[in-house]
C-alpha cells in the first residue's frame, strides 16, 4: 500500500497544478474562481493526510518556523475579525476566507511532504505550463470570436489569467533553453500561446510580472556575485522602465481602468489599516470595512472591497502580525532559492514566484492564482530540500511506525477529508443549487454563504412573503455581505411592512460599505433624510 501512497503523493502536486488553470463549472452563477477555491483546500487536506500516512518524508527545514507563524497570525486575525462568519465562508466569488488562506499554506507544505525526486517537481512544471497553454489558447479563441469581455481563458478574470502567464512563462523558457530536453518544441510553442494569451487579456500586471520573471532567470543564471547584482540593477531597472510606461505612457488608460487609480486608492487603504493595525479587519473582511476610508468616488459605479496591493491587503486582513509572518516566509524562501539556483529546476521555479510577486503588488490575492503561487513555491522549496541533503530525493525511514502513533495519523487523515468535503464540495453543491434556483437547498448545505440567503430573501419577497424574506435578507446581512444592494433590498421589503426607521438604517449600512453607492442615497433622499 505504501508504494501506491507515496506514488499518488508524487503526483498529487502535479494535478493540483493542471487543475487549477482548467477546471471550472459550467452550471454555476460563480463558474470559474469557486472550483478553484475548492482544489485549493481539497489539495491541500487531501495532501496533508497523504503526508500524515507516509510518515519519513522530506521536512520543510528552516521554513517550518515561518509556516506555524503565517498560521497563528491567520487565526489570530481570524479570532479578532469584524466578522467570523464572512471570515469562515468568505465572501462571495472572492472566497479569501481562513481556510484558504491556511491552504495555501498546506499546498507549499505538501509540496515539500510529498514530492520525492526531480521528477515530481518537473511533473509540476509541465503541468502548470500545459494547464496555462490551455487557458491562454482559449483566451485566444475568445478573442478571435469577438467577445464582449476581456477574454480570461474560463479562468473568470483576465487579470488572473495574467497571474497564471507570469509565473508559466518564465518556466517555459527557462525549460526551452535546456537544448538537450526532448520537448525543447513543445515548451516554446507553449511560451508562444502564452505570449498570445497575454496580448489578448490586456494584463498590464500580467505583462510586468512575466517580463520580471524572465529577467530573474537571467539574474539566477550569474554564478559570480558581482556579475549577479549587476544583473539584478539592470533587471530592476527595465522593471521600472515598464512600469513607469504603464502608469504614465499609453498604457495608461487601457481598459477604461486608469493605471494611476491605485496611486489614489493605497493612501485610503493605508488610513484603513492604521485603524487596525496589529491583527487587521480579519479574512475577506475589506468590504466589509472599506467603504468608511474612501476618500473620493475613484471609479463610479464600483464598490472597491480590495485594497488593489497584495502586500496592503494583507496588512488589511491579518494586521502586521500577518503581514510580517508572511514576509517571513517569503524572505526564508527567497534565501533558499537563491543559494540554490543551480540545482535542477530549482531557479525557474524561483522565477516564476517573482513573476507573481510583482503581479500581485498592484492586485490582491485570489485562490486562481494564488494557489499556483504557494504550490509552485511548496515545488521550488522542495528542490531547496533535496540540494540541502546532498541527494535527489530525501531519504525515507524504513519501518513502521508505532501502532498508536500510526493509528493517530489515520485517523487525523479521515478528519482532513471529511474537511475537504465540507469546505470544498459542499460550497460546490450549494452553487449548483442555486444556479438551479433552489437557493432553499444551497442555504443548508452551505448556511455561512450570506448570497444565498440573500437570493432565497429575494425569492419569498417575490413570491408575496415578506416577513420571511425579510428574515432571511436579514440573516445575509448579519453574515456579512459585503455588495450594499443587499442592505438596499432589505430596506425596501422593511420600508414595505411599514418599519421606516429599520430600512432607514439598512440604507444607512449600504452607505457604510460604500459611501457613493446612488440607490442607497435615492432611498434616503425619498425619506426626507
Amino acid at each position: 500500500m505504501r508504494p501506491i501512497l507515496e506514488r499518488l503523493g508524487n503526483y498529487l502536486p502535479a494535478a493540483i497544478a493542471l487543475a487549477l488553470p482548467t477546471v471550472f463549472i459550467p452550471n454555476a452563477v460563480d463558474s470559474f474562481i469557486l472550483p478553484r477555491m475548492s482544489i485549493v483546500i481539497a489539495g491541500a487536506c487531501i495532501g496533508t493526510g497523504l503526508a500524515l500516512l507516509l510518515p519519513g518524508g522530506p521536512g520543510l527545514g528552516q521554513l517550518r518556523l515561518p509556516l506555524i507563524a503565517a498560521a497563528a497570525a491567520a487565526l489570530i486575525a481570524f479570532a479578532f475579525s469584524v466578522s467570523w462568519p464572512l471570515s469562515l465562508a468568505g465572501a462571495y466569488t472572492r472566497y479569501e476566507s481562513l481556510p484558504v488562506r491556511l491552504s495555501y499554506l498546506g499546498l507549499l507544505a505538501i509540496s515539500v511532504w510529498l514530492i520525492r525526486n526531480e521528477r515530481g517537481r518537473e511533473w509540476v512544471v509541465a503541468a502548470f505550463v500545459f494547464g496555462t497553454s490551455v487557458a491562454s489558447l482559449e483566451a485566444v479563441i475568445q478573442a478571435a470570436g469577438r467577445v464582449d469581455f476581456r477574454p480570461d481563458g474560463n479562468i473568470g478574470n483576465a487579470n488572473l489569467l495574467g497571474a497564471l502567464i507570469a509565473m508559466a512563462f518564465p518556466l517555459a523558457v527557462a525549460r526551452g533553453f535546456r537544448l538537450s530536453d526532448r520537448f525543447l518544441v513543445a515548451w516554446w510553442l507553449g511560451a508562444a500561446v502564452m505570449a498570445g494569451g497575454l496580448y489578448v487579456s490586456t494584463s498590464r500586471s500580467g505583462g510586468l510580472g512575466a517580463l520580471a520573471g524572465c529577467l530573474a532567470l537571467v539574474v539566477f543564471a550569474f554564478r559570480r556575485p558581482l556579475w549577479a547584482a549587476g544583473s539584478a540593477l539592470v533587471s530592476g531597472a527595465l522593471v521600472s522602465a515598464a512600469l513607469w510606461t504603464i502608469v504614465f505612457g499609453p498604457l495608461s488608460l487601457l481598459n477604461n481602468d486608469p493605471a494611476r487609480s491605485r496611486l489614489q486608492l493605497w493612501p485610503d487603504a493605508l488610513r484603513l489599516i492604521a485603524a487596525r493595525p496589529v491583527t487587521g479587519w480579519g479574512e475577506d473582511a475589506t468590504g466589509l470595512s472599506f467603504g468608511g476610508f474612501v476618500s473620493a468616488d475613484w471609479a463610479p459605479g464600483v464598490t472597491y472591497d480590495r485594497t488593489h496591493s497584495g502586500i496592503l491587503e494583507t496588512a488589511a486582513t491579518q494586521g502586521i502580525l500577518g503581514l510580517a509572518a508572511q514576509g517571513w516566509v517569503l524572505l526564508t524562501l527567497l534565501r533558499g532559492i537563491w543559494r540554490h539556483r543551480f540545482s535542477d529546476s530549482v531557479a525557474a521555479l524561483g522565477a516564476a514566484c517573482i513573476g507573481y510577486t510583482v503581479w500581485v503588488l498592484f492586485n490582491f490575492d485570489w485562490a486562481p492564482a494564488t494557489g499556483a503561487f504557494w504550490l509552485l513555491a511548496g515545488t521550488a522549496w522542495s528542490g531547496v530540500r533535496a540540494a540541502e541533503t546532498e541527494s535527489p530525493a530525501t531519504s525515507i525511514a524504513d519501518g513502521a511506525s508505532p501502532r498508536g502513533t500510526a493509528t493517530a495519523r489515520s485517523l487525523v487523515a479521515l478528519a482532513l477529508v471529511a474537511a475537504a468535503v465540507w469546505l470544498s464540495v459542499l460550497p460546490v453543491l450549494a452553487e449548483t443549487w442555486n444556479w438551479e434556483g433552489r437557493s432553499d437547498l444551497a442555504v443548508r448545505v452551505d448556511p455561512l454563504q450570506s448570497r444565498y440567503h440573500w437570493n432565497l430573501g429575494r425569492t419569498l419577497t417575490a413570491s408575496g412573503d415578506e416577513h420571511a424574506g425579510v428574515i432571511e435578507l436579514q440573516r445575509a446581512a448579519d453574515l456579512g455581505e459585503t455588495e450594499p444592494q443587499l442592505y438596499v433590498d432589505l430596506g425596501d421589503a422593511e420600508l414595505r411592512l411599514g418599519d421606516e426607521a429599520s430600512a432607514r438604517r439598512d440604507y444607512q449600512r449600504a452607505l457604510v460599505i460604500d459611501p457613493y453607492y446612488a440607490p442607497a442615497h435615492q432611498r434616503l433622499a425619498d425619506l426626507g433624510a
